[in-house]
């Protein structure tokens, strides 16, 4: 891939610079927040080299990149001419975002700086755990003591991680919402609370709450924070400005979160950990059957970022988390698929796309085998779907959990072993994995992907041979000369011999059993061969390829067998020729140079299943 070709592309596509209020990137995708989103092409943008989709969701125009977008970012912003801490500056678009849009936005912007870290010091308390059951390690050994300490650090300190992190989404000073984590976390405070010792301020009691490892605390105290900068930056000279805003932001704020914005977004997190809880203590089995089956589906819409603060929480609360226990196994299911497909096609495009997939997935990146594999192809993504849903029930009836925040893959199977050692859990975790990967497999390969016939099964006509074929007609209409098409390419035969029917109905069926060779992706053309061997372009339409598959549905994808008479696509006769579409459809057999004559029936009027094309 050409890093700077792929970025230039995409910037042009999105409405370049001014089109653009921020732009972030996550482990696979580009995240744009657009004044205009009614600008970008999506379909242009998906033929970008390097590119695996387009997805809209919680106010964010995301382009699917896969493991290299750290560098087509990198060369996206060389393009644009802005540094990367200028790239997430944010303007007020035009157009208001729903309010649990915004929710979103607010959550992956505050979260997904400080995702990958969390997963490797989650990975890394794993190991140590898993090295302790295994006898490897104790808890008085000095690497064990230095090595926790790194893991559990970030826990620790969460807050000041956070509150940087929060105080650059909410466009505050970054330092300042550190700072306010920080004093949660300050040792004197924290043994206040350890020692039950009364605190007043002003003579206003605070209520002591131990802060390490907390969530929700300083993100409303760096949004509170950042709203208190800016308005004191209004009124504070100039020549005092840069030590009286953070001084009066911090004098102001910090009695506010210690009083009341501590308590109460502690008890908002214990009722966000207790309300899970609730639910999954309800029917571990079926809790899990439902959000692992529809867990990928959601990701596909980036909701979700809306569950990572309730994930977070509970492992910080209660020091465990069995929602991502029952979680996990779903990147194991679209894998499984992946691999499926990866073993079956015999497409050399295809097959490559699928095996690099497999490898990111085991490591724990799905969107390559979801938007390259999976999600195309439709069955194999809603046969990895079910098979995550019983993975997931099988996870939540053996009591899986986690204790740590883990990122999906196989370097997050340490986090779900109990630091008190191996339970029943961690294995019922393990075969939770196994069930979603082997069952997505099974699924797939036997039920969820057809290969086109190669051409080494293809019965190829002979021009020595006479015996006859026959075309029958895909739609109901006027039959007229292919020379009569108005268009040079169809109508002198470049593209082969056939005929073309003026529609009455908007419905193409199938003309004769045989395969689904390509789906264009603006679904007015589609290419077919027979079973025995004629290849056919069924090409709906004059310049069509305009609409972008607007007024179109398809019902058949590449490799699907198909029988005479199956429906392939239907279209709007009437609001394709009212955009000023001629609806001429050319029925064209692409391999003509193979045969001996093309013979169209006589008449005016024809229709579906009737003999359109008889071959020798």
């Amino acid at each position: 891939m050409d890093y700077k070709k792929t970025a230039r592309e995409v910037l042009n596509s999105v409405g370049g610079n001014e089109n653009i209020n921020s732009v972030i990137h996550c482990v696979t995708r580009l995240r744009f927040k657009l004044k205009d989103h009614q600008l970008p092409d999506k379909e242009q943008i998906k033929q970008i080299d390097g590119v695996i989709t387009v997805v809209e969701s919680g106010g964010q125009f995301q382009v699917v990149i896969g493991n290299e977008v750290p560098k087509v970012y990198e060369a996206l912003l060389e393009t644009m001419g802005v540094k990367p801490d200028q790239a997430n500056q944010e303007e007020q678009s035009n157009e208001k975002s729903s309010l649990f849009s915004r929710f979103v936005d607010v959550i992956s912007g505050v979260f997904m700086p400080v995702v990958g870290v969390l997963a490797a010091v989650g990975i890394l308390k794993g190991l140590l755990a898993l090295c302790t059951s295994l006898g490897w390690m104790t808890d008085q050994m000095g690497t064990y003591k230095i090595l926790y300490a790194t893991a559990d650090a970030m826990f620790y300190f969460f807050p000041v991680i956070l509150g940087f992190s929060a105080g650059k989404k909410f466009g505050g000073n970054p330092y300042l919402s550190a700072v306010l984590g920080a004093a949660l976390v300050y040792p004197t405070m924290t043994a206040a609370f350890t020692d039950k010792t009364a605190l007043s301020f002003l003579t206003i009691p605070v209520v002591l709450i131990n802060y390490t490892s907390s969530v929700v605390p300083i993100i409303i105290g760096a949004f509170l924070a950042a709203k208190v900068e800016k308005m004191i930056s209004k009124y504070a000279p100039a020549s005092i400005k840069m030590f009286i805003v953070p001084f009066l932001t911090l004098v102001i704020i910090s009695p506010i979160v210690f009083l009341a914005v501590g308590p109460i977004a502690t008890i908002i997190s214990d009722g966000l950990a207790n309300g899970s809880m609730w639910i999954y203590h309800l029917s571990p089995a079926v809790a899990g059957l439902v959000l692992a089956g529809f867990w990928q589906g959601i990701i596909i819409f980036g909701l979700h970022w809306a569950f990572i603060p309730i994930l977070l929480n509970n492992v910080v609360t209660n020091g465990f988390d069995p929602i991502n226990g029952m979680l996990f196994c779903t990147t194991f299911a679209q894998t499984g698929a992946a691999f499926a497909i990866a073993l079956k096609s015999r497409d050399p495009k295809l097959k490559p796309i699928a095996t690099s997939a497999t490898i990111a997935g085991v490591m724990g990146v799905t969107e390559p085998a979801i938007y390259g594999v999976t999600l195309p192809a439709k069955k194999p993504f809603i046969l990895a779907s079910i098979a995550a849903g019983i993975g997931g029930a099988t996870a939540g009836f053996l009591g899986s959990t986690a204790y740590g925040f883990a990122s999906g893959g196989v370097f997050g199977i340490p986090l779900f072993i109990n630091p008190k050692g191996i339970d029943a859990g961690f294995i019922g975790f393990i075969i939770s994995l196994v069930v979603a990967f082997v069952l997505a497999f099974i699924l797939t390969y036997l039920f969820g992907y057809k290969n086109a016939k190669p051409a080494s099964e293809i019965k190829v006509a002979d021009e020595s041979k006479v015996e006859e074929k026959v075309v029958f007609s895909p739609l109901n209409g006027e039959l007229i000369p292919l020379s009569a098409v108005k268009d040079e390419a169809f109508s002198s035969g470049a593209m082969g011999q056939g005929a073309a029917v003026i529609p009455k109905e908007g419905v193409a069926y199938a003309p004769f059993n045989g395969t689904v060779v390509t789906v264009f992706k603006t679904k007015h053309a589609i290419g077919l061969i027979s079973e025995d061997g004629v290849e056919l372009l069924i090409h709906i339409g004059i310049n069509t390829v305009s609409l972008k598959g607007k007024h179109f549905t398809s019902f058949v994808s590449e490799g699907d067998t198909i029988q005479k008479g199956d429906k392939l696509v239907e279209f709007d006769p009437q609001a394709i020729t009212d955009e000023g579409y001629d609806i001429t459809t050319s029925v064209i057999v692409t391999n003509t140079a193979v045969y001996t004559d093309i013979i169209v029936e006589n008449g005016a009027e024809i229709h579906a299943g009737e003999h359109l094309l008889k071959i020798r």
